[in-house]
């Protein structure tokens, strides 16, 4: 069963309303509370008010127009009539000495609990729930000589209060609803504005192949998150289309490189099956193509090593070396491959020098180097191999006196089977060493460089981290 999953412009405008509605559902209900408590405490204010002035009036009066005329005395004392009040006067018996109901209510239960409470000297503050309206009340003792003689009750209709308290709600709700609803609009024609680029980039995907590289995003002006992805996306197309003709050149070298030993092997056999042969003929036959046999294992097994180092899966033995011992080593060894080609091998300037590294794998990266630079030298030529310490590293310099490598090939000179002079493809070798190389100092932390002008020689550069 396909699985529903929401679009990203409408998780963005969810959220966001949802994150705006609780917000504002926080907010409305701090401001609902508060408003609702600063109500209930002026209630609570006023009432106590009328209850104090009260309390005084009949302590000063002793209670004796108290049972006369109680509204006048209300107004006397109040300076007017209170209006929605409910006013009742409890002698200490608990006898109601006088009332005033300004309400609607017939009738105002009074709590047992309450008189007890006031009659000990307690202020009571309480909710009537059973009344309609509901009521607010203090009941407030009246004390002389520090005894109660009389109990004062004060209420005020909350009716007026609840209406407004409503009233708040519903606007706070309409408010609520209006704006996360308002926010969702808006922020969907957004999110739908800003995820369109993506939109772009997803339809530039679904174009490219790898036999159209040459596809681009194009986000004219943009220089924010998507803009930059959108470089990113492209830079990445580049990449991967240099890499796809790196590839594809790859495979027609080694097709070449392979074809054209076994192009030989073939001719040569059966050259020699088209008629009898001497043995000596059948020897230099076999001799020969046993050399094209070598140069494609060589050829394998160079291809091999590059895949391993690619992959990970080779890994360096890495030990103490005297690095002077193994340059001056390689030196003398290919001092014979040398003098064939009428190129002098010179070792100057070794500086006594050890690094952690993997002898053998060091020894072939020299050699590689050394061998470039005699087969593409010239007779009474030279190769010029030294060492110095320079800022931590070992830096080892391979100097020859050749036709030098242009500006144009320099930059592809460690590619594999790149041979800048393409007059001597056959005769260079498998056309992987310098690859190699590259790859055996970078393995031991290092790096390694060509400086280069045709006609002035070649000067490589391999820097390796003493530590």
């Amino acid at each position: 069963m396909k699985s529903f999953s929401l679009p990203i412009k409408w998780k963005l405008t969810l959220w966001y309303g949802g994150i705006l509605a609780l917000i504002l559902v926080a907010f409305c209900g701090f401001v609902y509370t508060y408003f609702q408590n600063s109500l209930q405490k002026s209630i609570d204010t006023k009432i106590k008010s009328i209850a104090e002035v009260l309390s005084s009036s009949m302590t000063e009066t002793h209670g004796q127009s108290l049972f006369g005329n109680f509204e006048r005395y209300l107004e006397n004392a109040l300076g007017k009539k209170p209006k929605g009040k409910f006013i009742q006067i409890i002698d200490a018996s608990g006898k109601i000495g006088a009332r005033l109901n300004d309400l609607e209510a017939e009738a105002v239960p009074v709590s047992f609990v309450t008189l007890e409470k006031a009659l000990k000297g307690e202020v009571v503050y309480e909710t009537i729930e059973t009344a309609r309206p509901r009521l607010r009340m203090i009941t407030m003792p009246i004390l002389e000589n520090k005894k109660v003689i009389s109990i004062v009750q004060v209420g005020s209709s909350l009716e007026e209060f609840e209406d407004t308290m409503k009233r708040l709600l519903i606007i706070m709700i309409v408010s609520i609803i209006t704006a996360t609803g308002g926010t969702i609009i808006v922020g969907y024609f957004m999110a739908k504005k800003t995820m369109r680029p993506v939109d772009q980039i997803r339809r530039a995907a679904v174009k490219i192949s790898s036999s159209n590289l040459d596809e681009r995003i194009e986000l004219k002006g943009r220089k924010d998150e998507l803009g930059r992805l959108a470089d990113t996306f492209n830079a990445m197309i580049a990449r991967l289309k240099d890499s796809f003709q790196r590839v594809n050149q790859f495979s027609i070298d080694v097709s070449h490189e392979l074809k054209t030993p076994l192009t030989i092997l073939k001719g040569e056999t059966e050259l020699a099956l088209r008629k009898d042969r001497t043995n000596e003929e059948y020897k230099k036959s076999l001799e020969s193509n046993l050399e094209e046999i070598d140069r494609m294992s060589h050829i394998i097994d160079d291809l091999l090593l590059l895949s391993k180092a690619e992959t990970k899966d080779m890994r360096l033995n890495l030990d103490k070396v005297d690095l002077r011992d193994l340059l001056a080593d390689v030196c003398l060894n290919m001092k014979i491959f040398g003098e064939n080609k009428g190129v002098e091998i010179i070792a100057k300037e070794l500086e006594d020098i050890r690094i952690v590294g993997d002898a053998l794998k060091l020894r072939r990266m020299i050699t590689n180097i050394v061998e470039n630079g005699i087969k593409y030298g010239h007779a009474g030529g030279y190769v010029a191999v030294s060492a110095c310490k320079q800022d931590g590293f070992a830096c080892i310099n391979v100097k020859d006196d050749g036709p030098g490598i242009s500006s144009d090939d320099i930059k592809y000179i460690f590619d594999r089977f790149y041979r800048a002079d393409k007059s001597r493809k056959r005769e260079s070798g498998s056309g992987l060493g310098l690859s190699i190389s590259k790859w055996i100092a970078e393995a031991h932390h290092g790096t390694i460089e060509v400086e280069s002008t045709p006609s002035t020689g070649s000067l490589f550069i391999i820097k390796l981290p003493m530590s």
